[in-house]
C-alpha cells in the first residue's frame, strides 16, 4: 500500500504538468493552448469592459468626453494597440476552431475504436483527423492574424 501512495504522489503534477513539454503529443498540445487561450482571452475580457467602463465615464455613467475618447485613442490606435488586436485575433480564431475540435473529440465522432495496447503504445484517440483538425486551427489562426495585420499596418 505504501509503494501505491508514493506512486501516486509521482504522478500528481498539477498545473506543471499542463506546461511541461515531455511526452506531450500534438492532441496534448492542443489541450494546453486551448487553456492557456482561454485565460488570455479572459484577461482580454475583464481588460476590455474596464476600458469601456472607462470610455463611458466610470460606474456612475457621466458618458463619454472627450478627454476619455482621447486617452482610449492613444491606447489603442498606434503599433503596440495595433499588435495587441492581430495577437487577440489570432488568439480567438485559434480558440475557436480548436474548440471544434475538442467538441468533436469529446462527442467520440473523430477519437479512433480502441484496440489492444501494443509496444509502442500510440493513443488511438491522436488520429489522423484529429492532427489534421489541430493544424487547421493554427493555420486558420496564422491566417486570421495576417489578415488583421494587413488590414491595421497596411
Amino acid at each position: 500500500m505504501g509503494q501505491q501512495e508514493s506512486k501516486a504522489e509521482k504522478n500528481r503534477r498539477g498545473v506543471a504538468g499542463w506546461l511541461n513539454p515531455i511526452h506531450l503529443n500534438v492532441e496534448r498540445w492542443g489541450y494546453v493552448f486551448q487553456r492557456v487561450t482561454g485565460l488570455a482571452i479572459l484577461a482580454y475580457v475583464i481588460g476590455h469592459l474596464g476600458d469601456t467602463s472607462f470610455f463611458v465615464g466610470g460606474p456612475f455613467g457621466t458618458g463619454p468626453s472627450q478627454s476619455s475618447w482621447t486617452g482610449i485613442s492613444a491606447i489603442v490606435e498606434n503599433s503596440f494597440g495595433h499588435l495587441i488586436l492581430v495577437l487577440l485575433v489570432l488568439v480567438l480564431v485559434f480558440h475557436g476552431t480548436n474548440g471544434v475540435r475538442l467538441v468533436l473529440a469529446e462527442l467520440g465522432l473523430i477519437i479512433g475504436r480502441p484496440s489492444a495496447i501494443e509496444y509502442p503504445y500510440r493513443p488511438k484517440s491522436l488520429g489522423r483527423l484529429q492532427k489534421y483538425l489541430f493544424w487547421a486551427a493554427v493555420v486558420f489562426a496564422l491566417l486570421g492574424a495576417l489578415w488583421t495585420g494587413m488590414i491595421l499596418f497596411g
